[in-house]
C-alpha cells in the first residue's frame, strides 16, 4: 500500500511539473509574441504631489528625528 502511494504521489508532482513547465513555456512565447504591442499598454507615471497644507517636508522630517532620538534616550535611560 505504501508503494502504491509514493506511485501516486510521483504521478501527480509529474502532472504538476508538465503543467507548470508547460504554463511557463506558453507564457514565454506569449510574451514575445506580444512585445510589439506592449507601448499600446504602457502607464503613465504620475509627479509626486506636494505635501497638503503647504508646510515643507522638512520640518516635518525634523520633527521625527527629535521624536525618534528622545525615544531612544527614553529608553536607554529606562534600562540603566
Amino acid at each position: 500500500m505504501l508503494g502504491d502511494g509514493f506511485k501516486l504521489m510521483v504521478l501527480g508532482m509529474g502532472y504538476v511539473f508538465f503543467f507548470l513547465s508547460l504554463m511557463v513555456i506558453f507564457m514565454l512565447i506569449a510574451s514575445k509574441a506580444l512585445a510589439p504591442f506592449s507601448h499600446l499598454l504602457a502607464e503613465k507615471v504620475a509627479a509626486p504631489r506636494k505635501p497638503a497644507g503647504g508646510r515643507a517636508a522638512g520640518k516635518d522630517d525634523k520633527n521625527l528625528v527629535a521624536a525618534a532620538i528622545a525615544a531612544v534616550h527614553m529608553h536607554r535611560n529606562r534600562r540603566k
